[in-house]
């Protein structure tokens, strides 16, 4: 699929920009602006900041970033391939690891570092997928962000600037989480080409939300919230690789019935279709909206100065990947 996907990806981001389409954009718009809005919600409900409230707009905003700016061509390269896992590239590379006797099943290479990962499991190419890694590293520099507007003498213009850096941090870190909501991004059936079901990815993350829209957004935010209050305290003691991995698995769950639900709906009876794919859409948008609210909460542990805070940024230059270190060269050895 590696090539195949690339060339498709890559297609269709050029169409975007040449055409203004938003197909291939991973829940569209739309899909992206209103989780991040919902998870701003649910963060909001459990400490009583209004700052999530009143920048839900801003989140929404950077929520949309690495497709928007991010997948220009400076920068497409190396980003086009943090926004989803292949999931069953993953377990059969890992199936065969460990029948080989070169990763143990008691150990979960997951929890590798993005370089030491790539190192273990040289057959498991970029284009099977990044994302996990890409959330780990974004909520890292996230972390880091905190633990400075944590301090209590800083000034105001820098907590202004640290706080724009927070959220913009915070923003493109949940465009990762929500792509794993959707069961067409963990899946090397991708796009229905596998089962003869070309174009659905758009059709399912895009055109259908978008059609559903304004609808779906009270939907979303009801089944989120019915969701939050049942399992937040279980989502607080969970890591974060476990709660993205859960967020996959269930997301893997719902493919079949979608795949079914595309051959049964005429994809121009748009009508038809949307009340049949609603109640999977509403169900996926929430379960990453949730995920998004519990990680943004564990970095939410400073007092925001909301005093004249103006600040946003149009667009956020792009955050790299930390690059793995190089392996020194020997010495030359003298000869004695």
């Amino acid at each position: 699929m590696t090539n195949a996907r690339r060339t498709l990806a890559l297609g269709f981001i050029i169409a975007a920009f040449s055409l203004g389409s938003a197909e291939a954009l991973a829940w569209g718009r739309t899909g992206h602006d209103l989780s991040s809005r919902v998870a701003a919600h649910l963060v909001s409900q459990s400490n009583g900041k209004g700052f999530y409230k009143s920048r839900s707009f801003d989140l929404g905003y950077y929520g949309n970033v690495p497709d928007l700016i991010w997948k220009k061509p400076a920068t497409y390269q190396i980003e086009w391939f943090n926004h989803f896992m292949d999931l069953e590239i993953f377990e059969r590379e890992f199936k065969k690891a460990i029948e080989e006797g070169r990763w143990s099943a008691k150990e979960d290479p997951y929890e590798l570092s993005r370089s030491a990962f790539d190192s273990k499991f040289p057959a498991i190419p970029q284009s099977a997928g990044r994302a996990y890694w890409r959330i780990r590293e974004l909520e890292k520099r996230l972390s880091a962000t905190a633990d400075l507007l944590k301090q209590k003498d800083i000034l105001k213009d820098e907590r202004h600037r640290l706080q724009l850096e927070w959220l913009v941090v915070a923003g493109t870190l949940g465009h990762y989480v929500s792509d794993l909501s959707q069961p067409l991004h963990v899946t090397e059936n991708y796009d229905g080409q596998l089962t003869d079901q070309k174009g659905i990815h758009a059709h399912f993350e895009d055109t259908l939300v978008d059609e559903l829209w304004p609808s779906i957004d009270m939907q979303v935010f009801k089944e989120a919230d019915r969701v939050w209050a049942k399992e937040q305290n279980i989502l607080a003691g969970k890591t974060t690789i476990a709660l993205l991995k859960e967020l996959a698995v269930t997301s893997s769950k719902d493919l079949d019935e979608i795949l079914k639900r595309d051959k049964k709906a005429p994809r121009e009876d748009l009508k038809k279709s949307i009340e049949i794919y609603r109640p999977i859409i509403v169900r996926r948008m929430a379960a990453g909206s949730v995920v998004l609210a519990e990680i943004w909460r564990r970095h939410s542990n400073w007092q925001p100065n909301e005093e004249k805070f103006f600040s946003f940024a149009g667009e956020p230059a792009y955050i790299e990947s930390p690059k793995p270190t190089p392996t020194p060269t020997p010495a030359p050895k003298k000869n004695k």
